[in-house]
């Protein structure tokens, strides 16, 4: 088993770089962003944003709300199967506060690793394993989504908008699927183990090799994983519906299945390391495969920037929770 503590990272060596890919992907979210704008009639959407219907704001809100809880409930099966018992409410707060971090951070995983060193803290084991658990949370996420838009599939919505959108879900499945299978696959696990030692930098080699370990304990806890992936299509299909939900707050009314058909795609959009916590690829997905539907994009990018704004919302009540365990840390 790894250490109690891992490594630091060695100092220095990679801060200009750093600043380089951030500044290249603010400029492409910025791009994006722009691009989007030219396609958009801007008077159309700024009627939209201003007469949109709150209580359905409201709804999308708490349903986004209850998919986060089954967003904790998914974390904690898959920390329990690694011998960590950590209550609900505490990992809820932690998925919030994540949340929080996650938008107010120039970065898209700044939130997980949050939500990894409050699992650490809570629950034991070093900070490796820990954000090991959220990357297979996320895999068996993003194939829960997939699988929704499988459904999509199956039942002609997206012959119905685009065949391009078949090909795009099918290639995304295969992908995600075949990712989890390599990091469960033993003899997968074996090869990586023997190259690992020969990785350049030592942090690189010590992070791997504890990656692996982890990885080796989840090929154990198939049950777990089958739960997880079980609570993820209702968590990943409450977000789906709060998407279908802000719709009706601009005075849409497409059919839920072209949700179900393209919503995940836009996850998987969002995933790839390009622009700043999805500012401009999320917009410019939804304006390209809304139109499929029949949506304007002027009404494609409220609904978007709609639901960044919902985010945001959940982001700042993580921001109190971290402001409430703050202060109770310092009163402790």
């Amino acid at each position: 088993m790894p250490a109690a503590n891992d490594s630091a990272p060695p100092p220095g060596g990679f801060t200009a770089r750093t600043h380089l890919i951030r500044t290249a992907r603010i400029l492409v979210s910025a791009g994006l962003l722009a691009w989007v704008l030219t396609q958009a009639d801007l008077n159309g959407l700024r009627d939209a944003l201003g007469n949109v219907r709150v209580e359905w704001l409201l709804a999308a809100f708490a349903v986004n709300t209850a998919g986060n809880l089954l967003g904790a409930w998914r974390w904690q099966i898959l920390l329990r199967s690694q011998g960590r018992n950590i209550p609900i409410p505490t990992l809820f707060g932690s998925y919030m506060v994540g949340l929080f971090f996650n938008n107010f951070l120039p970065s898209s995983i700044g939130g997980d690793v949050v939500r990894a060193a409050d699992a650490r803290r809570e629950g034991g084991g070093t900070l490796t394993e820990s954000l090991t658990v959220i990357l297979v949370e996320r895999l068996i996420g993003l194939i829960a989504t997939l699988s929704l838009g499988g459904i999509a599939v199956v039942a002609g919505a997206t012959a119905r908008l685009d065949p391009r959108i078949t090909a795009a879900l099918a290639l995304a499945m295969v992908i995600a699927g075949g990712g989890l299978h390599f990091a469960l696959d033993n003899r997968f696990r074996r090869l990586a183990e023997r190259i690992a030692p020969k990785l350049p930098v030592a942090f690189v080699r010590e992070t791997v090799s504890k990656m692996l370990a982890a990885f080796e304990l989840f090929s154990r806890a198939r049950r777990a994983l089958l739960a997880n992936f079980a609570i993820s299509l209702g968590f990943q299909l409450l977000l789906i519906v709060h998407f279908w939900l802000i719709q009706f707050a601009l005075g849409e009314d497409l059919p839920f299945m072209t949700y179900l058909a393209t919503v995940p795609l836009v996850f998987c959009v969002m995933m790839l390391p390009v622009g700043i916590n999805g500012i401009g690829v999320r917009e410019k997905a939804f304006v390209t495969l809304l139109a499929f539907g029949g949506m304007a994009p002027e009404k494609a990018l409220a609904l978007s920037l709609l639901s960044y704004g919902i985010a945001v919302g959940q982001g700042l009540l993580g921001g109190l929770v971290h402001l409430k365990r703050e202060l109770a840390g310092r009163r402790a």
